[in-house]
């Protein structure tokens, strides 16, 4: 037995010496293209328009020569009639804008305490712009980041595709100005077989 075993450990060797190796690192596996889009094609939208903001003119000005401005981030909205984690994508945000080191946030403590105060939840819409700025003041905040979910279709290949289209805002809350606004669209989860 123990002849047979080394005999075929031989064998082995011999061919394997004779093997081409393969380099799997550098060869190209095409990737599948997604048919279900979801929270990941938002949180990516999501993180796209965050850094399109943290670079645009508007925030270099806010940002210069200043210590870090204080930002409050509002919970971004769904005014569409689909289930979306807005939690998720509001925290996709912060966490960008985090990393950033441009922006502090107000502190959370003092914020809930307004909410609070000023009988909101965390879901809450800011009804008008001078609601907002009174509560971006209270807070302690010079800039509020909001935004929202719609739905929206895109002509491709001669159907309407739904996409979610989100929007978001920069508001200086001294004076009500809107300092940076941009959308984006991200594919919708329950298009299916498109």
């Amino acid at each position: 037995m123990k002849k047979s075993v080394l005999a075929l450990l031989a064998a082995s060797s011999l061919l394997g010496g004779c093997a081409q190796t393969v380099d799997y690192v550098n060869s190209h596996i095409p990737e599948t293209p997604s048919i279900n889009f979801g929270s990941n094609d938002l949180e990516n939208t999501a993180s796209k328009m965050t850094t399109k903001m943290l670079s645009s003119p508007a925030v270099a000005s806010i940002t210069s020569g200043r210590k870090h401005p204080i930002v409050v981030v509002n919970n971004i909205q769904n005014n569409t009639s689909s289930h979306v984690d807005t939690a998720s994508l509001t925290d996709t945000i912060k966490s960008k804008i985090s990393r950033s080191g441009k922006f502090k946030f107000a502190e959370k403590s003092r914020v809930d305490a307004v909410r609070q105060q000023m009988n909101f939840q965390n879901d809450d819409r800011f009804v008008n712009q001078s609601t907002a700025i009174q509560f971006a003041n209270m807070v302690g905040a010079q800039y509020m980041l909001y935004g929202n979910l719609t739905n929206t279709s895109k002509r491709q290949n001669g159907q309407n595709v739904p996409f979610y289209k989100m929007t978001m805002r920069l508001m200086n809350t001294k004076s009500g100005a809107i300092e940076w606004t941009d959308t984006g669209l991200a594919p919708k989860g329950d298009s299916q077989g498109w």
